[in-house]
């Protein structure tokens, strides 16, 4: 299903982030967003998934399920990689799935260690695997490879595209030179 955004503006007081901004996103695409910070990647992604309210405009259609990845990982302490999956779907009779999902992303010696425990770049691999487990229609991923290494990155980024089961994925990034060999429509937000 097509995701359309029409005629978005918002401000923060004198400030203006977005005036009439519209975009289409294709059904099952793979977008990119690169913009210099502060030009509004998060604020944008926010407003798709009704965190921010715009001062106008629209997003269709409602009712759109999705899963995302902030710049933080917004992990559940004291909770380890599977439990972090079986948290937004499924139950303890679901976890030996879960493990299996997580065993193409994290070692498996860190796979029964509390979250807290791991590294920061294992932290965002998990949050990244929670992300593609949530059953949605779009994945917004904001930042997703920081802390990530390029070989890592690279591996994280084949498995998204593996298990993204087709869903429209739109990713905000400072690393575009890292993704060019993967099949973005690279998109930016407008200068005002």
């Amino acid at each position: 299903m097509e995701l359309i955004l029409e005629h978005i503006s918002l401000r923060f007081g004198t400030h203006v982030l977005f005036r009439d901004y519209s975009l289409r996103l294709e059904d099952g695409g793979l977008y990119g967003l690169t913009a210099p910070s502060g030009r509004g990647k998060t604020t944008l992604l926010r407003i798709m998934m009704g965190l921010q309210k715009p001062d106008a405009g629209s997003l269709r259609p409602e009712g759109l399920r999705f899963s995302a990845i902030f710049q933080t990982d917004r992990l559940l302490p004291g909770r380890n990689a599977a439990e972090q999956l079986l948290f937004v779907r499924g139950s303890r009779k679901d976890r030996e799935a879960a493990l299996q999902f997580l065993a193409g992303l994290l070692p498996e010696e860190s796979l029964a260690q509390p979250v807290e425990e791991l590294s920061g770049g294992m932290q965002r691999r998990a949050a990244i695997a929670r992300a593609l487990w949530a059953q949605s229609d779009v994945l917004l991923l904001d930042e997703p490879f920081t802390g990530l290494d390029p070989d890592t990155l690279r591996l994280t980024m084949d498995f998204i595209l593996d298990h993204r089961q087709g869903r429209t994925l739109l990713l905000s990034t400072h690393q575009k030179e890292l993704l060019q060999a993967y099949p973005f429509e690279w998109l930016s937000l407008p200068e005002l």
